[in-house]
């Protein structure tokens, strides 16, 4: 079978498509055949070896696991000894972000436990978009606490890969959702559902009158004490976070900020690849209350532009790898 595989940390020219053994499955584990991979900032980030402290687990000089890849959808295979619940032909999907990786392939190993029903109404590409950003826009929109019809809700970084999910989440819980990202992307970020779109290039957005009951941000531009001015009193802000720096700058010292201006600011811990969470997502892409957006679809072969269209930021939607 193919792979896309990496020998050492780096951009994304160190990639490359090999031959190798077929995967053979152990106890509790499941040969899953691929039928749409998509990428996500946290796969660039495994590439690049960041945040470095990450090492410590991947391998302080070279990477341990030279696979890539976290959002999978397609078909079980092969099941190994021990394994209950699952059979060849189940459609199956997950997020590999703890799980080994490896989606970026015709097949791949996967612990079973990691794997979760796919609905029959849900096609393959549109569920590889959704396990890694999906899972994080619900959680992050659940650590702000229940968001109540009519709240204004502005998700910094919109377009990107988690910012799309998020602001049609908010939208389907009756949200009036403000959308910052860059003057290339409003109006993706119209058709998504926005009710109010903003141009980071031409306007600041902590700087304005206006003021929100919940920021997300994901995009991590501003300090504390500027976001603090975008939200209305008794406001609450979470940080999707990327950098360490930034998380522990927001748990640290967003309680405190928040104490003292009579709001709620933190960032949360992600869980990846949660059975609930992907259970509810299935149930918001079948119900139509989320419906993902892909952007381009490449081959295996093509897995180097496709990393290189996701690192542009000019993406309006999810980059999809199809072997």
């Amino acid at each position: 079978m193919r792979a896309v595989l990496r020998d050492a940390y780096g951009p994304v020219d160190i990639l490359r498509v090999s031959t190798v053994e077929d995967p053979v499955p152990g106890p509790g584990e499941v040969v899953v055949r691929v039928a749409a991979a998509s990428l996500n900032m946290a796969d660039l980030d495994h590439l690049l070896g960041l945040p470095r402290l990450a090492r410590l687990g991947t391998g302080l000089v070279r990477p341990t696991n030279r696979r890539v890849g976290v959002d999978v959808a397609g078909t079980v295979e092969e099941v190994g000894p021990d394994v209950t619940g699952l059979r060849p032909g189940d459609r199956v999907w997950a997020d590999l972000f703890d799980s080994g990786h490896g989606a970026l392939a015709d097949r791949v190993l996967v612990p079973a436990s990691a794997l979760a029903p796919l609905p029959d109404g849900v096609p393959f590409d549109v569920a590889a978009t959704a396990p890694h950003s999906g899972t994080l826009a619900l959680q992050s929109l659940r650590a702000v606490g229940p968001i109540r019809p009519g709240e204004r809700v502005l998700v910094n970084g919109a377009g990107g890969c988690v910012g799309p999910f998020a602001v049609q989440m908010a939208k389907a819980r009756g949200a009036v959702v403000t959308a910052v990202d860059h003057g290339d992307k409003l109006d993706f970020l119209r058709e998504l559902g926005a009710d109010e779109v903003i141009d980071y290039t031409r306007e600041d957005f902590v700087r304005g009158d206006r003021r929100f009951d919940v920021v997300l941000d994901i995009a991590d531009t501003r300090s504390l004490v500027a976001l603090r001015r975008s939200l209305a009193p008794g406001g609450r802000y979470v940080l999707v976070a990327r950098r360490i720096g930034s998380f522990a700058e927001k748990a640290l010292l967003g309680p405190v900020v928040g104490r003292l201006t009579g709001t709620r600011m933190s960032t949360f811990f992600w869980r990846p690849n949660q059975r609930a969470d992907l259970d509810e997502l299935a149930r918001l892409l079948v119900a139509g209350d989320v419906l993902p957006r892909i952007d381009r679809r490449y081959g295996l072969d093509g897995t180097v532009e496709a990393f290189r269209r996701l690192g542009s930021g000019r993406a309006r939607g999810k980059v999809l790898v199809v072997p």
